[in-house]
Protein backbone atom coordinates (compact mmCIF):
# COMPACT_ATOMS: atom_id res chain seq x y z
CA UNK A 1 0.00 0.00 0.00
CA UNK A 2 1.16 3.52 -0.84
CA UNK A 3 0.38 4.91 2.64
CA UNK A 4 2.12 2.12 4.49
CA UNK A 5 5.56 3.10 5.83
CA UNK A 6 8.52 1.10 4.71
CA UNK A 7 9.98 -1.29 7.29
CA UNK A 8 13.58 -0.79 8.36
CA UNK A 9 15.88 -3.31 6.82
CA UNK A 10 17.72 -5.49 9.34
CA UNK A 11 20.40 -5.99 6.74
CA UNK A 12 20.92 -2.26 6.36
CA UNK A 13 21.09 -1.75 10.12
CA UNK A 14 23.63 -4.52 10.49
CA UNK A 15 25.70 -2.97 7.72
CA UNK A 16 25.73 0.37 9.54
CA UNK A 17 26.89 -1.28 12.75
CA UNK A 18 29.46 -3.28 10.85
CA UNK A 19 30.73 -0.15 9.11
CA UNK A 20 31.08 1.71 12.45
CA UNK A 21 32.81 -1.30 13.99
CA UNK A 22 35.21 -1.54 11.07
CA UNK A 23 36.00 2.19 11.35
CA UNK A 24 36.68 1.84 15.06
CA UNK A 25 38.83 -1.22 14.43
CA UNK A 26 40.77 0.66 11.74
CA UNK A 27 41.41 3.54 14.15
CA UNK A 28 42.66 1.18 16.84
CA UNK A 29 44.89 -0.60 14.34
CA UNK A 30 46.26 2.70 13.06
CA UNK A 31 46.96 3.75 16.63
CA UNK A 32 48.79 0.47 17.31
CA UNK A 33 50.77 0.82 14.08
CA UNK A 34 51.76 4.35 15.10
CA UNK A 35 52.82 3.14 18.56
CA UNK A 36 54.90 0.37 17.04
CA UNK A 37 56.69 2.84 14.77
CA UNK A 38 57.36 5.16 17.71
CA UNK A 39 58.62 2.20 19.73
CA UNK A 40 61.07 1.32 16.94
CA UNK A 41 62.41 4.90 16.79
CA UNK A 42 62.69 5.06 20.58
CA UNK A 43 64.61 1.81 20.65
CA UNK A 44 67.05 3.10 18.03
CA UNK A 45 67.69 6.33 19.99
CA UNK A 46 68.15 4.54 23.31
CA UNK A 47 70.45 1.87 21.90
CA UNK A 48 72.52 4.38 19.93
CA UNK A 49 73.51 6.55 22.92
CA UNK A 50 71.77 5.65 26.18
CA UNK A 51 73.44 8.32 28.35
CA UNK A 52 72.72 11.08 25.84
CA UNK A 53 69.03 10.11 25.83
CA UNK A 54 69.07 9.98 29.63
CA UNK A 55 70.48 13.51 30.05
CA UNK A 56 68.13 14.92 27.41
CA UNK A 57 65.14 13.47 29.23
CA UNK A 58 66.53 14.63 32.60
CA UNK A 59 66.76 18.23 31.35
CA UNK A 60 63.14 18.03 30.19
CA UNK A 61 62.03 16.70 33.59
CA UNK A 62 63.95 19.45 35.41
CA UNK A 63 62.18 22.10 33.30
CA UNK A 64 58.77 20.45 33.75
CA UNK A 65 59.02 20.41 37.56
CA UNK A 66 60.34 23.97 37.77
CA UNK A 67 57.99 26.69 39.00
CA UNK A 68 59.42 28.69 36.08
CA UNK A 69 58.01 26.18 33.58
CA UNK A 70 56.36 28.94 31.54
CA UNK A 71 59.80 30.11 30.39
CA UNK A 72 61.83 26.93 30.96
CA UNK A 73 59.59 24.35 29.30
CA UNK A 74 60.04 25.47 25.72
CA UNK A 75 59.08 23.86 23.40
CA UNK A 76 56.02 22.55 25.23
CA UNK A 77 54.63 19.09 24.25
CA UNK A 78 51.59 19.91 22.07
CA UNK A 79 49.70 16.82 23.26
CA UNK A 80 49.25 18.52 26.65
CA UNK A 81 47.85 21.76 25.27
CA UNK A 82 44.09 21.89 25.83
CA UNK A 83 42.47 24.88 24.09
CA UNK A 84 45.72 26.78 24.33
CA UNK A 85 46.12 26.04 28.06
CA UNK A 86 49.06 23.97 29.34
CA UNK A 87 47.78 20.96 31.24
CA UNK A 88 50.70 20.65 33.69
CA UNK A 89 48.87 18.24 36.00
CA UNK A 90 48.45 15.66 33.26
CA UNK A 91 51.99 16.22 31.95
CA UNK A 92 53.59 15.76 35.38
CA UNK A 93 51.42 12.69 35.96
CA UNK A 94 52.84 11.05 32.82
CA UNK A 95 56.40 12.15 33.67
CA UNK A 96 56.06 10.55 37.11
CA UNK A 97 54.94 7.26 35.54
CA UNK A 98 58.00 6.98 33.28
CA UNK A 99 60.22 4.13 34.56
CA UNK A 100 63.99 3.91 34.17
CA UNK A 101 64.94 3.98 30.50
CA UNK A 102 66.42 0.47 30.60
CA UNK A 103 63.00 -0.76 31.74
CA UNK A 104 61.41 1.24 28.93
CA UNK A 105 63.63 -0.66 26.51
CA UNK A 106 62.35 -3.95 27.90
CA UNK A 107 58.73 -2.84 27.64
CA UNK A 108 59.18 -1.77 24.03
CA UNK A 109 59.75 -5.43 23.14
CA UNK A 110 56.28 -6.37 24.35
CA UNK A 111 54.06 -5.23 21.49
CA UNK A 112 50.90 -6.34 23.32
CA UNK A 113 51.66 -3.92 26.16
CA UNK A 114 52.31 -0.80 24.04
CA UNK A 115 48.74 0.46 24.40
CA UNK A 116 49.05 0.36 28.20
CA UNK A 117 52.06 2.71 28.12
CA UNK A 118 50.97 4.78 25.13
CA UNK A 119 51.16 8.11 27.02
CA UNK A 120 54.72 7.34 28.11
CA UNK A 121 55.76 6.33 24.59
CA UNK A 122 54.21 9.47 23.07
CA UNK A 123 55.99 11.81 25.50
CA UNK A 124 59.37 10.07 25.25
CA UNK A 125 59.04 10.03 21.47
CA UNK A 126 58.40 13.79 21.44
CA UNK A 127 61.39 14.63 23.64
CA UNK A 128 63.94 12.11 22.37
CA UNK A 129 62.99 11.65 18.72
CA UNK A 130 60.85 14.49 17.41
CA UNK A 131 63.09 17.15 19.01
CA UNK A 132 66.07 15.81 17.10
CA UNK A 133 67.75 19.17 16.36
CA UNK A 134 70.21 19.44 17.95
CA UNK A 135 71.18 15.98 19.13
CA UNK A 136 73.52 15.00 21.95
CA UNK A 137 76.50 12.68 21.75
CA UNK A 138 78.36 11.25 24.74
CA UNK A 139 82.05 12.15 24.79
CA UNK A 140 84.32 9.40 26.11
CA UNK A 141 86.26 10.35 29.28
CA UNK A 142 89.58 10.04 27.46
CA UNK A 143 88.62 13.04 25.30
CA UNK A 144 87.43 15.35 28.10
CA UNK A 145 90.77 17.11 28.58
CA UNK A 146 91.13 17.81 24.85
CA UNK A 147 87.71 19.53 24.88
CA UNK A 148 88.22 21.56 28.05
CA UNK A 149 91.56 22.92 26.81
CA UNK A 150 89.71 24.79 24.03
CA UNK A 151 88.74 27.54 26.49
CA UNK A 152 92.38 28.10 27.59
CA UNK A 153 91.45 28.35 31.27
CA UNK A 154 94.25 29.53 33.54
CA UNK A 155 92.68 28.56 36.88
CA UNK A 156 92.01 24.99 38.06
CA UNK A 157 88.40 23.83 38.30
CA UNK A 158 86.60 20.56 39.10
CA UNK A 159 86.32 18.28 36.10
CA UNK A 160 82.81 17.24 34.99
CA UNK A 161 81.72 13.63 35.27
CA UNK A 162 80.13 13.74 31.81
CA UNK A 163 80.54 15.80 28.65
CA UNK A 164 78.00 15.72 25.84
CA UNK A 165 78.64 17.16 22.40
CA UNK A 166 75.81 19.24 20.97
CA UNK A 167 75.50 18.17 17.33
CA UNK A 168 73.68 20.29 14.74
CA UNK A 169 72.67 19.15 11.30
CA UNK A 170 74.86 20.70 8.63
CA UNK A 171 71.69 21.37 6.62
CA UNK A 172 69.84 23.19 9.40
CA UNK A 173 69.11 26.87 8.92
CA UNK A 174 70.78 27.80 12.20
CA UNK A 175 74.04 26.04 11.28
CA UNK A 176 74.06 27.56 7.79
CA UNK A 177 73.51 31.01 9.34
CA UNK A 178 76.34 30.37 11.80
CA UNK A 179 78.77 29.47 9.04
CA UNK A 180 77.88 32.61 7.12
CA UNK A 181 78.40 34.84 10.16
CA UNK A 182 81.68 33.18 11.09
CA UNK A 183 83.31 33.78 7.71
CA UNK A 184 86.45 35.94 7.96
CA UNK A 185 86.25 35.94 11.78
CA UNK A 186 88.19 34.13 14.46
CA UNK A 187 86.40 31.72 16.78
CA UNK A 188 87.05 31.14 20.46
CA UNK A 189 85.53 29.14 23.30
CA UNK A 190 84.08 30.25 26.65
CA UNK A 191 81.87 28.84 29.40
CA UNK A 192 78.34 29.81 30.37
CA UNK A 193 76.74 28.81 33.66
CA UNK A 194 72.99 28.70 34.22
CA UNK A 195 70.31 26.98 36.25
CA UNK A 196 69.64 23.33 35.48
CA UNK A 197 65.98 23.91 34.53
CA UNK A 198 67.01 26.41 31.82
CA UNK A 199 69.11 23.98 29.81
CA UNK A 200 66.16 22.27 28.13
CA UNK A 201 65.26 25.58 26.50
CA UNK A 202 68.93 26.46 25.89
CA UNK A 203 69.46 23.17 24.12
CA UNK A 204 66.50 23.72 21.78
CA UNK A 205 66.71 27.49 21.18
CA UNK A 206 70.28 28.38 22.07
CA UNK A 207 71.35 31.11 24.47
CA UNK A 208 69.10 34.17 24.32
CA UNK A 209 70.36 37.50 25.62
CA UNK A 210 66.90 38.73 26.65
CA UNK A 211 66.43 35.76 29.00
CA UNK A 212 69.52 36.57 31.07
CA UNK A 213 69.45 38.84 34.09
CA UNK A 214 70.76 42.37 33.80
CA UNK A 215 73.84 42.77 36.01
CA UNK A 216 76.67 45.26 36.46
CA UNK A 217 78.04 43.93 33.21
CA UNK A 218 74.83 44.85 31.43
CA UNK A 219 72.15 42.92 29.59
CA UNK A 220 73.34 39.99 27.48
CA UNK A 221 74.85 36.52 27.56
CA UNK A 222 77.61 36.26 30.16
CA UNK A 223 80.55 33.98 29.36
CA UNK A 224 84.02 33.41 30.74
CA UNK A 225 87.14 31.50 29.65
CA UNK A 226 87.41 30.32 33.27
CA UNK A 227 85.31 27.31 34.21
CA UNK A 228 85.77 28.23 37.88
CA UNK A 229 83.97 31.55 37.25
CA UNK A 230 81.02 29.99 35.40
CA UNK A 231 80.45 27.10 37.79
CA UNK A 232 78.95 29.18 40.65
CA UNK A 233 76.25 30.34 38.23
CA UNK A 234 75.33 26.74 37.35
CA UNK A 235 72.91 26.20 40.17
CA UNK A 236 72.33 22.50 40.68
CA UNK A 237 68.88 20.99 40.77
CA UNK A 238 67.00 17.74 40.76
CA UNK A 239 66.52 16.26 37.33
CA UNK A 240 65.08 12.77 37.04
CA UNK A 241 65.23 10.38 39.98
CA UNK A 242 65.57 7.27 37.78
CA UNK A 243 68.48 8.68 35.76
CA UNK A 244 71.56 6.50 35.31
CA UNK A 245 73.66 9.68 35.38
CA UNK A 246 72.44 11.14 38.66
CA UNK A 247 69.39 12.61 40.33
CA UNK A 248 71.06 15.91 41.27
CA UNK A 249 72.74 17.69 38.34
CA UNK A 250 74.37 20.95 37.36
CA UNK A 251 75.36 21.97 33.85
CA UNK A 252 77.85 24.33 32.24
CA UNK A 253 77.76 25.10 28.52
CA UNK A 254 81.01 25.28 26.58
CA UNK A 255 80.23 27.70 23.78
CA UNK A 256 81.89 28.71 20.53
CA UNK A 257 81.84 32.46 19.91
CA UNK A 258 82.45 34.49 16.79
CA UNK A 259 85.13 37.08 17.63
CA UNK A 260 83.68 40.32 16.27
CA UNK A 261 83.73 43.82 17.83
CA UNK A 262 80.03 44.26 17.14
CA UNK A 263 77.96 42.38 19.69
CA UNK A 264 80.67 41.48 22.23
CA UNK A 265 81.99 43.49 25.16
CA UNK A 266 85.30 42.37 26.65
CA UNK A 267 85.45 43.17 30.34
CA UNK A 268 87.66 42.39 33.29
CA UNK A 269 85.83 41.01 36.33
CA UNK A 270 86.94 43.81 38.69
CA UNK A 271 88.53 47.18 37.94
CA UNK A 272 91.80 48.31 39.52
CA UNK A 273 89.97 50.95 41.55
CA UNK A 274 88.46 48.21 43.71
CA UNK A 275 84.91 49.49 43.33
CA UNK A 276 83.59 46.05 42.39
CA UNK A 277 82.59 47.15 38.91
CA UNK A 278 83.64 45.58 35.67
CA UNK A 279 86.03 47.44 33.45
CA UNK A 280 85.73 47.51 29.67
CA UNK A 281 89.14 46.66 28.21
CA UNK A 282 88.06 47.26 24.65
CA UNK A 283 88.18 51.00 25.36
CA UNK A 284 91.83 50.74 26.44
CA UNK A 285 93.01 48.52 23.61
CA UNK A 286 90.77 49.67 20.82
CA UNK A 287 90.50 46.11 19.45
CA UNK A 288 90.08 42.51 20.56
CA UNK A 289 93.62 41.31 19.88
CA UNK A 290 94.78 41.68 23.50
CA UNK A 291 95.38 38.87 25.97
CA UNK A 292 91.97 37.42 26.82
CA UNK A 293 92.95 35.72 30.09
CA UNK A 294 90.80 36.73 33.06
CA UNK A 295 88.41 38.51 30.68
CA UNK A 296 84.64 38.07 30.85
CA UNK A 297 82.51 38.38 27.75
CA UNK A 298 79.12 40.01 27.43
CA UNK A 299 77.48 38.99 24.15
CA UNK A 300 74.54 41.13 23.10
CA UNK A 301 73.93 39.27 19.83
CA UNK A 302 72.85 35.67 20.44
CA UNK A 303 73.66 34.73 16.84
CA UNK A 304 77.36 35.00 17.73
CA UNK A 305 77.16 32.20 20.33
CA UNK A 306 76.82 28.48 19.67
CA UNK A 307 76.56 25.85 22.42
CA UNK A 308 78.99 23.08 21.47
CA UNK A 309 79.27 20.97 24.64
CA UNK A 310 77.35 20.36 27.85
CA UNK A 311 79.47 19.75 30.93
CA UNK A 312 77.47 17.77 33.47
CA UNK A 313 78.25 17.45 37.16
CA UNK A 314 76.21 14.63 38.66
CA UNK A 315 75.46 13.48 42.16
CA UNK A 316 73.25 10.53 42.92
CA UNK A 317 71.01 11.12 45.98
CA UNK A 318 71.78 8.84 48.94
CA UNK A 319 68.32 7.31 48.72
CA UNK A 320 69.04 6.27 45.12
CA UNK A 321 72.38 4.57 45.83
CA UNK A 322 72.19 0.81 45.91
CA UNK A 323 75.21 -0.91 47.53
CA UNK A 324 76.63 -3.93 45.79
CA UNK A 325 76.66 -7.41 47.33
CA UNK A 326 80.38 -7.03 48.10
CA UNK A 327 79.70 -3.85 50.03
CA UNK A 328 77.04 -5.60 52.08
CA UNK A 329 79.35 -8.52 52.74
CA UNK A 330 82.14 -6.29 53.99
CA UNK A 331 79.92 -3.94 55.99
CA UNK A 332 81.35 -2.72 59.27
CA UNK A 333 78.53 -3.95 61.48
CA UNK A 334 76.45 -1.80 63.80
CA UNK A 335 78.83 1.17 63.73
CA UNK A 336 78.70 1.53 59.94
CA UNK A 337 74.92 1.07 59.97
CA UNK A 338 74.53 3.88 62.52
CA UNK A 339 76.85 6.09 60.44
CA UNK A 340 74.74 5.53 57.33
CA UNK A 341 71.43 6.07 59.12
CA UNK A 342 72.20 8.94 61.48
CA UNK A 343 68.74 10.49 61.47
CA UNK A 344 67.00 7.15 61.99
CA UNK A 345 69.45 6.26 64.79
CA UNK A 346 68.71 9.55 66.59
CA UNK A 347 64.95 9.01 66.29
CA UNK A 348 65.30 5.40 67.46
CA UNK A 349 67.36 6.45 70.50
CA UNK A 350 64.85 9.18 71.33
CA UNK A 351 62.02 6.64 71.11
CA UNK A 352 63.83 4.23 73.42
CA UNK A 353 64.41 7.05 75.90
CA UNK A 354 60.72 7.96 75.94
CA UNK A 355 59.78 4.30 76.35
CA UNK A 356 62.17 3.94 79.30
CA UNK A 357 60.71 7.00 81.00
CA UNK A 358 57.20 5.69 80.40
CA UNK A 359 57.98 2.28 81.85
CA UNK A 360 59.70 3.80 84.89
CA UNK A 361 56.57 5.79 85.79
CA UNK A 362 54.17 2.90 85.17
CA UNK A 363 53.10 1.13 88.41
CA UNK A 364 52.19 -2.29 86.89
CA UNK A 365 55.55 -2.37 85.14
CA UNK A 366 57.33 -1.52 88.39
CA UNK A 367 55.40 -4.29 90.19
CA UNK A 368 56.41 -6.96 87.66
CA UNK A 369 59.96 -5.59 87.56
CA UNK A 370 60.31 -5.92 91.37
CA UNK A 371 58.71 -9.38 91.27
CA UNK A 372 61.20 -10.57 88.64
CA UNK A 373 64.08 -9.20 90.69
CA UNK A 374 62.85 -11.09 93.78
CA UNK A 375 62.58 -14.35 91.83
CA UNK A 376 66.08 -13.87 90.45
CA UNK A 377 67.35 -13.18 93.98
CA UNK A 378 65.72 -16.36 95.29
CA UNK A 379 67.12 -18.40 92.39
CA UNK A 380 70.63 -17.08 92.99
CA UNK A 381 70.33 -17.84 96.70
CA UNK A 382 69.36 -21.46 95.94
CA UNK A 383 72.29 -21.81 93.58
CA UNK A 384 74.72 -20.61 96.24
CA UNK A 385 73.29 -23.08 98.79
Amino acid sequence: MDGEPEALSDTGTNCNFASASETLSDNIQARLDSLEKKAVHLRLVLEKDFKAADIKWSLFVAAAFSFRYESCLRPFPPAFLKNGVKDMDELLSVVTDVPALDLVLQQLDNLDNLENISDIIDLLFYVLVRLKEPSLKTVVPESHEAILINAHSANPAPKPQFIFQVVYSTKSNSEIKWKELSKNHKLFYAYHGNRLEHFYSILNFGLQQHLNKTTLLGNGIHLSPELSISMPHSYGGFGWGASCIGGHLSCVALCEIIDTPEGINYQRPVSNEGDGRCKDDSEEHGDTSFDQKHINYLVTNCDLVRVRYLLVYAKQPASMRFPSSNTNRNAGGLREWVTRHKLFSILLGYGLLLATIGFASNQPVNYYYKMILKKLDVALSNVKV
